[in-house]
């Protein structure tokens, strides 16, 4: 099935020296044979949250942009230039949520095709299980528009906007869901 939005259906012409003939070079880049310029096409990285109450139940948030509006996720967004993820992370928390991570523990890696004004962006979700210890400063802001805290075995998937963040849930669910908010 082809995508429409997948770069090779949306890029036509080479950013340096606007010609026609930018195409496909691989499934990974372009390559325009008038100037020579290759563009690759990376992942993005992102963080993401799974932060637990002490009742074992997960912060959901549901979006307040596309794409997925309205839609539940986890906290968490893309990295900036120059930032580390768990700097990324804490600021994120910090920007949706109003609440401070007092302890993050990696938690594994998840691919996302992020579709934003039309075009797929390859992500790579970086996701951390998160301490929080207070969370009466709790308040959505930024790209949240709302919060609820559910037990993760009754998440109803086909509410969870994201194809990577339904992964995420998947995942944990199928794991030693104990360790992670018992820690």
């Amino acid at each position: 099935m082809v995508n429409l939005n997948y770069p090779e259906n949306v890029f036509r012409f080479c950013p340096r020296c606007g010609s026609s003939e930018f195409k496909p070079d691989s499934t990974k880049s372009f390559k325009c044979p008038k100037c020579g310029f290759h563009y690759f096409i990376n992942p993005v990285a992102a963080v993401t949250a799974m932060i637990f109450d002490t009742d074992g139940l997960l912060l959901l948030t549901r979006r307040r942009h596309a794409p997925a509006e309205g839609m539940l996720d986890l906290p968490g967004g893309f990295i900036d230039k120059g930032e580390k993820a768990e700097e990324a992370l804490l600021r994120e928390i910090k920007e949706e949520l109003n609440l401070h991570i007092n302890h993050s523990d990696f938690y594994g890696t998840f691919p996302n095709e992020y579709v934003f004004e039309n075009i797929v962006y390859f992500t790579l979700d970086i996701v951390f299980i998160c301490k929080v210890s207070d969370f009466s400063k709790l308040e959505p802001a930024d790209d949240v528009v709302s919060c609820e805290f559910i037990s993760p075995e009754k998440i109803n998937l086909n509410e969870i906007g994201l194809d990577s963040v339904k992964n995420i849930i998947r995942t944990y669910l199928t794991s030693n869901k104990t360790y992670f908010h018992k820690h």
